[in-house]
């Protein structure tokens, strides 16, 4: 198993227990740890299945008894503690108890959710036992767990996206019984959606995880889905979660599923988008085999790389600090691709690291842009700079460095974007 898969699931619970509402910071920082610990429950799961199959190859491993002593209530008032402040050691149990739940077979599970429903429970502890289980149970049986949980879709959340998830999982197993199940619910009116301009985040979600296994087991299919939504509505499906996990083999079949069905300029966007989170997982060189696999224009190949570039450091400027040495980096792949974008992408970014709600961040993004303008970067890094960050609330910073603009027209018209 992925430990990396463990993670969706457990940081949705966070959310859904409550901890929307702490500072940005603390979130990614939990996030962060759970993907360490993760790593290190799958490393001890291994090592447990090595023992066991060591002393008698043939024992099958044995699920934990339903009746294995948690206690349910108390489990649920256990977690209001993290809810409401709980620090490292509340995660590490929580990812103790994963473990074990890993262990239950289906049933067990079944039986589990049953004793919970039966418990007089706020519906946000409720929420937290339910997405604890709910994982595992899709990982032994997706159609039982939707099947279970019907009358659940449509939930924000860590449920909804679990459960559209577990169609994903049921796909990957039997695609065409799962799309069946998929038609089905659509036209029984189980996605219908009650917003203003008829989309439903709901059937996205679905949409977005049947698409990532169609795109490898039946590329046609999969056109012909995207093909019958709405236009304003296939760029959600095409950018959904579930899609940052396509296989590097089924890349190009995911470029054209894009091309095919997508405005120019969302098929920039969608691409670009892509490209980053690539960037955001690895290095920005693995970008360029995503380029090439996929067959990139050279028009495209600029797009998509300043995109990347860009992306892949502002999307981590809420971890960790966006150093020189990291900007440096990004400029010299950068010129690599797109030589005539370095110095406008360069300010673009640490434009978007200024945005971010901390005084901090802006002084240091606007201190790096004045640095790199003054090495040589001309106009391109300031304007590029002023562009992502003019709507900070540090007006007066961003006049001076508005002032700066050598090319006279261009500095008026930074200037009277400011007011």
């Amino acid at each position: 198993m992925n430990p990396l898969h463990l993670v969706p699931p457990l940081f949705a619970l966070a959310i859904a227990g409550g901890l929307v509402g702490v500072q940005r910071q603390k979130i990614f920082r939990l996030e962060k740890e759970s993907i360490v610990l993760s790593q290190h429950i799958a490393d001890q799961k291994n090592a447990a299945d090595r023992q066991d199959t060591a002393a008698d190859p043939m024992r099958p491993m044995k699920p934990e008894n339903s009746d294995d002593g948690i206690d349910w209530a108390e489990l649920a008032e256990s977690m209001d503690g993290m809810r409401n402040g709980g620090g490292s050691q509340d995660m590490r149990k929580m990812m103790s108890l994963h473990t074990k739940l890993q262990k239950m077979n289906k049933e067990q599970i079944i039986a589990a959710l049953d004793e919970i429903h039966a418990l007089e429970l706020d519906d946000e502890q409720r929420l937290m036992l339910e997405s604890m289980l709910i994982s595992p149970l899709v990982s032994k049986d997706p159609e039982l767990a939707l099947t279970y949980f019907r009358d659940r879709i449509g939930d924000n959340g860590s449920m909804n996206w679990q459960l559209s998830n577990a169609l994903g999982e049921w796909a990957k197993k039997d695609p065409a019984a799962a799309t069946l199940w998929f038609d089905k619910e659509i036209a029984s009116g189980t996605f219908d959606s009650t917003s203003l301009d008829g989309s439903s985040r709901s059937r996205v979600a679905f949409e977005s995880n049947l698409i990532l296994r169609l795109i490898s087991a039946d590329p046609a299919a999969a056109g012909a889905r995207i093909a019958a939504l709405p236009l304003d509505q296939r760029m959600n499906v095409l950018t959904g979660y579930s899609l940052t996990r396509i296989k590097e083999k089924d890349q190009a079949a995911y470029a054209n599923l894009v091309r095919s069905q997508l405005s120019e300029v969302q098929q920039l966007k969608a691409l670009g988008d892509y490209a980053a989170k690539i960037a955001m997982k690895g290095e920005l060189e693995d970008v360029g085999g995503f380029l090439d696999s996929i067959g990139s224009t050279a028009e495209e190949r600029v797009k998509l790389a300043e995109q990347a570039a860009s992306g892949s450091l502002s999307l981590r400027a809420h971890q960790a600090q966006v150093t020189v040495e990291k900007i440096d980096s990004m400029r010299e792949w950068l010129g690599t691709q797109a030589p005539g974008s370095v110095e406008r992408v360069t300010g673009e970014t640490l434009g978007e690291i200024a945005l971010w709600n901390n005084d901090t961040k802006f002084s240091e993004a606007m201190e790096m842009a004045l640095k790199y303008h003054d090495q040589g970067g001309g106009d391109d890094v300031l304007t590029g700079f002023l562009n992502k960050a003019g709507n900070h609330q540090n007006k007066e910073e961003l006049r001076q460095i508005a002032e700066k603009i050598s090319d006279p027209k261009k500095r008026e018209q930074a200037l009277k974007n400011l007011n």
